[in-house]
């Protein structure tokens, strides 16, 4: 028992032991989690702050790494800028080189002068075009002064022009000028010079300059051409005009303006015997001569063909415009315009006083443009009146003259409404044949009835429309009324010719050949049966273009007739050369034929030479039997005249054509019907 009391009593304090013990262990493993917790507090506290210190480093650690990745960066970027502008810069640099060598390339090859000088006028620069213009290496004009290699007379003007060149902006001047070159030769060139400013330099002055000689010289002719005559050097008609127009307006009181107004005579006949160029050479000399016999204050000029005009201030009628006028007709005679024709020149001259031109007109102050006109016909007139007289001689005009210009003027005047209102009519004049009495044409002649004036002959109208220029315009109408006419004949069944006057400048119209072309196919008239006569005049203008004229006529079919043979100076000269069909001999010679003998004889020589240049001969003016008798035995061909028919109207021209024998008429009954 003891044994198990004391077992159990050494259980009961083993049970104690163990309670405490557990106790204390309890206490140590508290003791030891506290501590495991304060260390654990601890460590977590050290790991944070450690972490928040790496943290920390790491945080400055990766700004540094990315302010170097940055830096680096920047650095980078700026080298590849530095680069890129480095190549820039040598590109920029190339194409300035480049654009450098194109400009002084262009500068040299430039087809017009070119230069850079200093302010001073000094020469910094020119290319090789403007050293070629003025005959130097381009060497010798660098840094030589402008106005060295400028005519005298331009420097002044040029320095000017620099000196008034605004110095705060761009400017310059344009202008022609000579130029002096090295080999003392003057040149024409056409400057423009410009300003220039750029930052940072001194001004200068670019300049260009053009050649312009040669356009200069054709300047300067046709500025010559447009006021003076090529053939005589001496004033046109235009500029004579124009200074005779202001002498008259600007004469003090009690001056007068004196006109000579001179023709050479026998020029026509001349220019028709040695050509157009042997005229032009007398009119040179003539022209030379006029030149030096002017006086300081006197005007001369050439104002028609071979006539010329000399203005001068004088008193009115005094012997001292006279004298000056017997001079003038001096000088004339002692032109020398060909060592192998030592016959002198003559001349008529007519005079005019501005006071009798004045006269005419409506007031005293009358326009001045019609005291011109006024006063040059009225020496014109005189000079006529002169001509006349048999030449070498002079006229003054009186109020006789003024009169007779007065009536031209008025039938001037009548002529316009004439052409307006229609008022010419064409006659019919017939033309046979002398050996059988056939009739083979009619001449239409034109006939003026003026409402104005009533009938006008045609010896005072036709001159006048000639020298106006409405004989153009006349003669077109006849020509169209005298086909319209003479159609009738052919619808009777007769063919019967028609020969009509032109007028040389109807005639020299580019135009006339269409003219004559269309009126005949408007007419329906054959054109084998058309004549159409012309006077020497034509040929003596322009052979050449007259008979180029005549032969494209010819090949429409019709002829050509040389009207009023023998009045002119230069018919026989020119018979040979002419493409004509006939001629008609002028009545002058008829009406001498039963009273002078020589007469005779010259119409034989006439029949003669037509018959070997195998013309026909139409005899106007036959007045007589006896004057017919004698032209059938010196074998012409035909007639006309008052003996055998005057002008007459279409109607009866028309009943004449009726009653003709017919082509089948034995030739004996046609003579004998007709004559």
């Amino acid at each position: 028992m003891l044994i198990a009391a004391g077992s159990h009593g050494v259980a009961g304090v083993h049970e104690v032991d163990s309670e405490l013990g557990r106790k204390e262990f309890d206490a140590a493993e508290q003791t030891l989690d506290q501590a495991r917790e304060a260390f654990h507090l601890e460590q977590s506290n050290n790991l944070q702050e450690i972490s928040r210190s790496i943290q920390r480093f790491l945080t400055g650690a990766f700004a540094v790494l990315w302010l170097k990745i940055a830096v680096l960066v920047l650095l980078i970027w700026i080298d590849w800028k530095r680069r890129h502008a480095l190549k820039q810069l040598e590109e920029t640099s190339g194409d300035l080189k480049a654009s450098e060598e194109r400009f002084r390339r262009t500068y040299e090859a430039a087809g017009v002068g070119m230069g850079i000088f200093t302010i001073d006028g000094t020469v910094l620069s020119v290319n090789e075009k403007a050293a070629q213009i003025l005959g130097y290496e381009k060497e010798e004009l660098i840094g030589t002064k402008v106005s060295r290699i400028m005519a005298p007379e331009h420097v002044e003007d040029h320095l000017q022009k620099l000196a008034t060149t605004p110095m705060t902006e761009e400017g310059g001047y344009r202008a022609e000028r000579r130029v002096l070159r090295k080999d003392g030769r003057e040149v024409w060139v056409r400057n423009t010079v410009t300003l220039l400013r750029e930052e940072g330099l001194e001004p200068y002055y670019f300049a260009t300059s053009e050649e312009i000689t040669e356009q200069h010289k054709a300047n300067e002719r046709l500025a010559y051409l447009a006021n003076y005559d090529p053939v005589t050097n001496l004033a046109n008609r235009r500029y004579f005009e124009e200074q005779l127009t202001s002498a008259l307006t600007n004469r003090r009181r009690g001056e007068c303006v004196a006109l000579l107004y001179l023709e050479i005579d026998g020029f026509d006949f001349l220019k028709g015997t040695f050509g157009r160029s042997v005229a032009d050479e007398l009119l040179g000399a003539v022209g030379k001569c006029l030149y030096g016999f002017r006086k300081d204050g006197e005007v001369i000029g050439r104002v028609d063909d071979h006539a010329f005009a000399l203005m001068m201030v004088a008193a009115s009628y005094d012997e001292a415009t006279m004298q000056r006028a017997r001079e003038l007709q001096d000088a004339i005679r002692n032109v020398n315009y060909d060592e192998s024709n030592t016959a002198p020149l003559s001349a008529s001259v007519g005079i005019a006083f501005s006071d009798e031109a004045i006269s005419t007109l409506t007031g005293v102050n009358g326009d001045k443009e019609s005291i011109t006109e006024s006063l040059l016909k009225f020496a014109r007139a005189a000079m006529l009146e002169a001509r006349s007289r048999g030449g070498d001689s002079i006229c003054v005009a009186d109020p006789h003259l003024r009169d007779r210009a007065a009536q031209r003027h008025q039938i001037e005047s009548a002529l316009l409404r004439g052409i307006r209102e229609n008022e010419f009519r064409v006659v019919f004049q017939p033309q046979f044949h002398i050996s059988d009495g056939r009739l083979v044409r009619f001449e239409a002649l034109c006939r003026w009835n003026s409402g104005e004036l009533g009938m006008v002959p045609p010896d005072r109208f036709i001159p006048i429309a000639e020298q106006t220029g409405l004989i153009a315009e006349i003669g077109r109408r006849v020509l169209i009324s005298a086909l319209q006419e003479a159609k009738s004949w052919l619808q009777n069944g007769r063919r019967i010719g028609l020969a009509v006057n032109i007028s040389p400048m109807q005639f020299m119209r580019p135009d006339f050949p269409q003219s004559v072309a269309e009126a005949l196919a408007e007419a329906g008239f054959a054109p084998e049966l058309l004549e159409l006569e012309i006077t020497e005049g034509i040929f003596i203008r322009d052979l050449n273009l007259a008979i180029a004229r005549i032969r494209e006529l010819q090949r429409l079919g019709l002829s050509i007739a040389l009207d009023d043979f023998g009045t002119g100076y230069s018919s026989l000269s020119y018979l040979q050369r002419m493409p004509i069909d006939a001629v008609k001999l002028d009545r002058s010679f008829v009406s001498d034929l039963s009273i002078d003998s020589a007469t005779v004889s010259m119409v034989q020589s006439v029949l003669a030479m037509a018959r070997a240049l195998k013309l026909r001969v139409v005899t106007e003016g036959v007045e007589t039997t006896e004057q017919l008798s004698i032209l059938r035995e010196l074998g012409c061909d035909e007639a006309q005249g008052y003996l055998l028919g005057r002008p007459e109207s279409a109607e009866m021209a028309l009943q004449r054509v009726l009653n003709s024998p017919s082509e089948t008429t034995k030739p004996e009954a046609q003579l004998q019907r007709t004559f």
